[in-house]
């Protein structure tokens, strides 16, 4: 197994190495927030400042991390699509999107503000709105993007790895839009206040609803379907689809659960 691992490691440190031309770009702003993340991670035991009752760092450190998944994860995706002109449209809102989203949650937390949610004043309310302009958009990008995926039948991949993709778009994509839920709500915690007792790191609260566990379900999709191909070798489509409504549903039910205010 741990032979394995090393070479699934080896095998997509190869596919990002030989990543095509126009998604460097992208390939660099995910490195870059992949060193931020390690760099807030060093932060973390100098920092006394808290927000939430949690270190202020760990959401940014979070954030980092993630948009640093994301955005290689689309380097690996976007070779297998046809249209130039929009992969490099893309690459480049991309950047831009997730640039200002780590700017502004690494700015608020330097000025020990909330970025999210956070209503106290003009430059906070303004800065929390064109995140969300911001990021909405680049989600309706990337469903754009995975129509066209549907249209599309890559030649290079097998039928599994063709439906992961596609599959992982449109889930990513849906509850990249619960977001705008949850900020509608001005709150991701259901049946309490946001900041009470959660699961270390991630913060999730254990004793009520927490609208952020099927987010971050949700948006992995976009790894873990095509991961599952991956690791299990699986060519045809069957399995996917049928791993792909289990996961979305069992996902929903995550945020089922947590309307009902419920805890784990």
């Amino acid at each position: 197994m741990l032979l394995w691992n090393l070479a699934a490691m080896k095998s997509l440190i190869l596919l990002l190495k030989n990543r095509e031309k126009a998604t460097t770009p992208l390939f660099n702003c995910g490195v870059i927030h992949l060193l931020l993340a390690m760099v807030l991670l060093a932060m973390l035991p100098f920092e006394k400042g808290q927000l939430l009752g949690i270190n202020l760092w760990i959401k940014p450190l979070k954030f980092a991390l993630s948009i640093g998944i994301y955005c290689l994860s689309w380097v690996l995706i976007l070779p297998y699509l046809p249209d130039e002109k929009y992969k490099r449209r893309f690459v480049r809102f991309t950047i831009f999107a997730m640039s200002f989203e780590m700017l502004a949650i690494v700015s608020q937390a330097a000025r020990g503000e909330l970025s999210h949610f956070n209503q106290s004043g003009l430059y906070n309310i303004v800065l929390y709105g064109l995140m969300g302009i911001v990021i909405t958009a680049q989600t309706l990008f990337s469903i754009f993007l995975g129509f066209k995926f549907l249209k599309h039948k890559p030649l290079e991949l097998n039928q599994a790895m063709t439906w992961a993709i596609r599959l992982g778009i449109i889930i990513s994509a849906i509850f990249a839009l619960q977001g705008g839920f949850i900020g509608q709500r001005m709150a991701h915690t259901v049946g309490a206040s946001d900041g009470g007792a959660g699961i270390p790191f991630v913060n999730w609260s254990k004793n009520h609803g927490d609208l952020r566990i099927a987010h971050f379900f949700g948006l992995h999709a976009l790894q873990i379907l095509p991961a599952f191909v991956w690791i299990n070798k699986i060519q045809r489509a069957v399995p996917v689809l049928i791993f792909g409504l289990l996961y979305f549903l069992l996902v929903s039910f995550l945020f089922y659960h947590a309307l009902l205010g419920r805890g784990y």
